[in-house]
């Protein structure tokens, strides 16, 4: 049987399906339980088709794939985007929960985490409760949970969207997340893109490709759904241009005269922002360093706004603002050097971030950050030459492997370091060269730490420490107990 591709006909096909007694969806097929609907995806790793057999064993009901197949003993449905039907079928199934919400989407190369961060301090001191479903972790009602992904899968971010009361759901949607269809049975009330830029381009062939992928978010908006643009970037005003919906649903943020909320003058010495509010100037003051940050909040400022939030309750919300794990987290020891661990992970995010730290800090800066194993390697010497740029001791160690062959991984260190700078020094075990930067650098230096930010790690060091942070908190102690000994 066809799962047909024209959007009405699919959906009543799912509807018809759904109605024989589905008693639960999965694309798993240990998961799968009697009476279940199993939807076979073809992944990058492993083909779900394979285990088509196992989920009919384990009880499935019915079965959405994408190849012909005419010897199963159950329903068999296909359509040509298992993805996409996994992510209708979920929103149908659990009966499309966020319509009732208001629903923000945020995508951006950099700063989807501040931001959504940001907005959802803003709308809590008003007293309007918000979920957020991101990198660092999912809050629902209040509790925090693990996160895996970015944008989680169709089934997952249903089931949260269901258990979530909150009035406002903020969501980071990364390019995987759009790419993969994850978000295709959702419909936003905002979207907002923040910026792009060079990242991902082991996944998308190329900038234009990665592009169009974020670009995706603004055809899943509501009805009268709205568009927040960062034309602060040539890819914002881009977008802008080519995005298909009355000028009367598209705002945006930036520095030109043409955009509703302009950034007019922005004071790094003490944080003030003075921006134009349509006619109107307005002022804050920034609560996160760098001029990154300042667009992140204009970002934030900007759905607030439409949301009805008046100026000077987002001034004073912004003067609370507790900031976000990993992104510029700064840590002061007494007669040891300060430490900042950042997640940037991009060439424009570790430059605005070195830029920042620079900066502030006006003795000697210790840069620590590694090379993710099967990730990006276009940008790692891009990446290794803005270090080098601003720090004074750059220190080139491992992210993690995800099974990318260690020896090589070094050997590429090596190769990169010779030809671009002579104040690398390269200790792949990642807790020794946090060590190496603390017992080198003076209490008026700055050592900041990249890459992964609030992120454990994913295999085992030399010290017994699953984070930066809490290869910073292990130093300090043993050195505090070694001087007391």
């Amino acid at each position: 049987m066809l799962l047909e591709d024209s959007l009405s006909k699919e959906l009543i096909t799912i509807k018809s399906i759904l109605k024989k007694g589905i008693s639960g969806v999965h694309f798993d097929s240990r998961e799968i339980n009697e009476g279940n609907l199993f939807i076979a995806i073809s992944g990058t790793a492993m083909d779900g088709h394979q285990f088509i057999k196992q989920a009919i064993e384990n009880g499935a009901a019915a079965i959405i794939g994408e190849k012909e197949l005419t010897d199963l003993n159950v329903p068999y449905y296909k359509t040509s985007n298992s993805r996409l039907a996994l992510a209708k079928v979920a929103s149908e199934f659990y009966n499309h929960p966020w319509k009732r919400p208001i629903m923000i989407g945020i995508t951006g190369t950099n700063g989807k985490t501040t931001t959504s961060y940001l907005l959802r301090h803003i709308l809590e001191t008003q007293g309007i409760s918000c979920s957020l479903i991101g990198t660092v972790k999912h809050i629902i009602n209040g509790k925090d949970f693990y996160s895996t992904q970015t944008t989680p899968d169709p089934i997952l971010l249903q089931k949260l969207l269901v258990e979530s009361t909150d009035e406002v759901i903020i969501m980071e949607v990364s390019s995987h997340g759009l790419d993969q269809n994850r978000v295709c049975g959702l419909k936003f009330d905002i979207g907002i893109f923040t910026n792009l830029s060079h990242d991902h381009l082991d996944y998308h062939s190329d900038l234009d490709s990665y592009f169009l992928v974020k670009s995706k978010l603004f055809t899943l908006l509501k009805s009268e759904g709205e568009a927040i643009i960062g034309t602060y970037s040539s890819w914002g005003k881009k977008l802008q241009e080519k995005l298909n919906l009355p000028s009367s649903r598209i705002f945006s943020f930036g520095t030109d005269a043409q955009d509703d909320y302009e950034l007019i003058e922005w004071n790094q010495g003490n944080h003030r922002c003075i921006i134009r509010d349509f006619t109107e100037k307005q002022s804050f003051l920034q609560p996160i360093p760098g001029l990154h940050n300042v667009w992140n909040t204009l970002g934030a400022y900007s759905v607030a706004r439409r949301l009805k939030i008046e100026a000077k309750d987002i001034q004073e919300a912004l003067l609370t603002f507790p900031g976000v794990p990993g992104r510029f987290e700064t840590y002061s020891y007494a007669e040891r050097p300060t430490v900042v661990v950042d997640y940037a992970h991009t060439p424009d995010g570790l430059d605005h971030t070195l830029k920042t730290a620079k900066s502030q800090h006006h003795s000697q800066l210790f840069h620590i950050f590694g090379f993710r194993g099967n990730r990006d390697h276009s940008k790692r010497e891009t990446m290794l030459q803005i270090s080098v740029f601003y720090s004074d001791f750059v220190i080139l160690t491992l992210d993690d492997l995800n099974n990318e062959d260690y020896e090589s991984l070094v050997k590429e260190m090596k190769r990169m370091a010779s030809n671009i700078g002579n104040n690398i020094k390269i200790i792949p075990d990642r807790t020794l060269a946090i060590e190496y930067a603390w017992k080198n650098a003076s209490e008026k230096d700055l050592i900041i730490i990249t890459g992964k930010g609030p992120e454990t790690y994913k295999q085992e060091f030399v010290y017994p420490c699953n984070s930066d942070k809490e290869t910073i908190d292990y130093l300090q102690n043993n050195i505090r107990k070694t001087h007391q000994n």
